[in-house]
């Protein structure tokens, strides 16, 4: 359960922000779905939800997804269905159950940056960007390097259909996956990337730049590249020595999936 002796109630961002710097351990409550599992009591929480950042539209050449937006409503907004065969739609759906779909949000999902996002390979994979209170607009691939302690604002994604694929590999349907993935082609370049090694998604430079070269004539290679730069461990989901195998077989059935 969630356990707190204060909390804060920010009504701008600019005040969010405030707090979040002199209370540097409070965890920022977007949701609070995964924080609610835990058995600490927090001597503080800054509640995110007065901050109206809770939208899902289309403007100009973008989609623009608020913080407090809920998967569910990523889920069901219909333009990001149809946008590069609704990538972003089948990265939140299989996310456990409903209920947790419409509580947990997009900002508290992007910020966590857990390892077994499914989330974060779909953004990957379409170039998103993300903003942020004091860092601004970043790509999504950044955002994954950024340590400063900030609050993200906005989900932005070009509106660029490309084609696209993901992939989640679980033990059973709504169950936590022990191996992600995703990949780009936009025209003979590929990007190629694989998360939950139980580590965060992560590029496979080599893997992509054969494919890029290659095509469909480098698959085999590509994956086996894919398996070897980068890192993967062990956990209570699945063996190191599953997860290289998986890997696999999973970089080939999206290559061919982008290819057609």
């Amino acid at each position: 359960m969630l356990a707190f002796l204060k909390v804060l109630q920010p009504k701008t961002v600019e005040e969010a922000f405030e707090m979040a710097t002199k209370n540097k351990t409070a965890p920022m409550l977007a949701g609070g779905c995964w924080l609610r599992l835990g058995r600490r009591t927090w001597p503080v929480v800054i509640d995110m939800a007065g901050l109206d950042l809770r939208y899902v539209r289309e403007e100009d050449n973008e989609f623009v997804i608020g913080a407090m937006a809920t998967q569910g409503d990523v889920e069901r907004f219909e333009p990001l269905k149809q946008f590069c065969g609704g990538v972003v739609v089948s990265g939140v759906k299989e996310i456990l159950g409903v209920q947790f779909r419409n509580m947990a949000t997009m900002g508290g999902s992007v910020a966590s940056k857990f390892g077994f996002s499914d989330i974060i390979p779909a953004l990957l994979a379409v170039h998103a960007d993300v903003v942020t209170f004091k860092g601004g607009r970043m790509s999504i691939q950044d955002y994954m390097n950024y340590r400063e302690r900030d609050i993200l604002v906005e989900i932005r994604i070009p509106n660029n259909p490309v084609p696209v694929a993901i992939e989640a590999l679980r033990i059973s349907r709504g169950g936590f996956p022990y191996l992600t993935g995703s990949i780009r082609r936009d025209g003979s370049q590929y990007e190629v990337y694989i998360g939950t090694r139980p580590g965060a998604p992560q590029l496979a430079t080599q893997a992509s730049s054969v494919l890029s070269e290659k095509g469909v004539d480098g698959i085999a290679e590509a994956a086996q590249l894919a398996s070897e730069e980068l890192v993967y461990q062990k956990n209570s989901h699945a063996s190191k020595e599953y997860r290289v195998e998986m890997v696999k077989s999973m970089v080939r059935r999206l290559v061919k999936e982008v290819a057609q």
